[in-house]
């Protein structure tokens, strides 16, 4: 019923909103003084990009033989990438919203808010997202939603409910008083015969991954982010099961054992992992487990004012975490590690997050790596590297387009001029 009421909030909401310009052909033709292609490591053109439907169906150098056929887009000096990738984000959040406020949300609010925050990351140059974690299914609505073609917002794998450990990061619990628990369903779930159960229950509802609560949390009461939540037979048990169905686990991570146990029990990824040292790096490496930093969700948490209405509580962990993050980045960078964009989005304001690039040159990626951490990379890390992620024959017809070089000032991607997805154009502000 509450999944039914979801999809039917989003809809009614939505019914007005509609891509800037779709597409009247079904073939056309894109061309770019540059492109990124998300594979190479450099810049080539000017390129020109066949579409068809949905699809990219070739990519050349010089201009095809049947141009003149073609309808054409021209974007003129701008630099052309594969759409943006997020693999870390809550696209049903509220931003800044007090905890007693949060207590009275309702799902239908949500839904709501996950409309303008799915349309926003869209327009910001994420066409496809890794959503780990939401109530009520409002996830699966926006997903399906998406997919169905009644509101704009990015290709979306799901997670639905966390998975947490009595008084672990994900437990409603730990804010009330036992007295104020509700039967509603949670990610709660104790030793492995429970775990084993809420993943197939995840499954049911319409999860496209897991994610665990290895360990505590920065925005959670009650609980130490170093320590350890699940056990390792625990963390094995629904790597297994999602496994068995073929899901990617995504693993919560901020203390060392946490992070260490996570890769060891195989899970996909380790997200935040913010006590990471070279003796862990060289675990994730060798497990080939991805590393998804999220380093600048701090930045809002801590910004002046308190913006978005932390308690204290939480205000006091995330100073002690944020002396770490950087140097757990380093160490991931400086051991091989696969990092994947990720940015924790929904804490902060959807569409921001392109913000997240600049610090990965900061702390020592070249531009076009981290550019590709965000395209190639984390396409591979969520196993659709044959739907998106690079500029090539087969993929979806998802692509960006900046008005600068960003191999020169990755801060370009934080002004996305011209998004496009699935051949349809949602955004053109390159005045052409």
């Amino acid at each position: 019923m509450r999944r039914a009421l979801t999809l039917a909030l989003i809809t009614v909401a939505c019914a007005a909103i509609a891509p800037a310009h779709a597409q009247a052909t079904r073939r056309l033709v894109i061309h770019a003084a540059h492109l990124i292609d998300g594979r190479s490591n450099t810049a080539r053109g000017p390129a020109w990009v066949v579409v068809s439907g949905d699809t990219i169906e070739s990519v050349h150098y010089a201009a095809p033989t049947d141009l003149a056929a073609l309808e054409v887009v021209e974007l003129g000096d701008a630099t052309l990438l594969p759409g943006l990738i997020d693999c870390h984000t809550h696209l049903s959040a509220r931003v800044g919203v007090s905890p007693v406020e949060r207590f009275k949300s309702t799902a239908a609010r949500s839904a709501i808010a996950g409309v303008n925050n799915v349309r926003a990351t869209l327009m910001a140059g994420f066409t496809t997202c890794r959503d780990v974690g939401g109530g009520e299914l409002v996830d699966v609505g926006l997903r399906d939603a998406i997919n169905a073609g009644e509101i704009p917002g990015p290709r979306m794998q799901v997670a639905t409910w966390a998975l947490s450990m009595t008084g672990g990061h994900g437990d409603p619990g730990n804010a009330v008083s036992y007295h104020w628990c509700t039967d509603l369903a949670t990610g709660v779930a104790d030793g492995p015969d429970e775990v084993r159960k809420k993943v197939r229950f995840d499954i049911q509802q319409g999860a496209d991954l897991i994610k665990i609560l290895a360990t505590g949390g920065v925005l959670s009461p009650r609980d130490n982010p170093q320590h350890t939540a699940y056990s390792m037979e625990e963390m094995k048990t629904a790597v297994e099961e999602a496994a068995r169905q073929e899901r990617f686990v995504a693993a919560h991570t901020h203390g060392k054992q946490g992070i260490i146990w996570a890769s060891n029990a195989g899970a996909r990824t380790v997200d935040h992992a913010s006590y990471m040292d070279d003796e862990a790096a060289r675990v994730l490496r060798r497990n080939g487990t991805y590393y998804v930093p999220t380093l600048y969700v701090v930045e809002p948490i801590m910004a002046e004012g308190n913006p978005l209405k932390i308690q204290e509580e939480n205000l006091a962990k995330a100073r002690e975490v944020r002396t770490h993050m950087r140097s757990a980045f380093r160490s991931a960078l400086r051991n091989g590690v696969k990092i994947t964009f990720g940015t924790d989005a929904g804490v902060f304001p959807h569409g921001t997050q392109t913000r997240e690039f600049r610090i990965y040159v900061e702390e020592g990626m070249t531009p076009m790596q981290a550019i590709q951490s965000a395209t190639r990379v984390a396409a591979e890390c969520m196993g659709w590297e044959g739907k998106v992620g690079t500029i090539a024959p087969g993929r979806y017809a998802d692509l960006v387009a900046v008005g600068a070089d960003p191999l020169r000032d990755i801060t370009e991607l934080e002004h996305v001029k011209w998004v496009m997805k699935g051949g349809m154009v949602y955004k053109n502000d390159l005045g052409r």
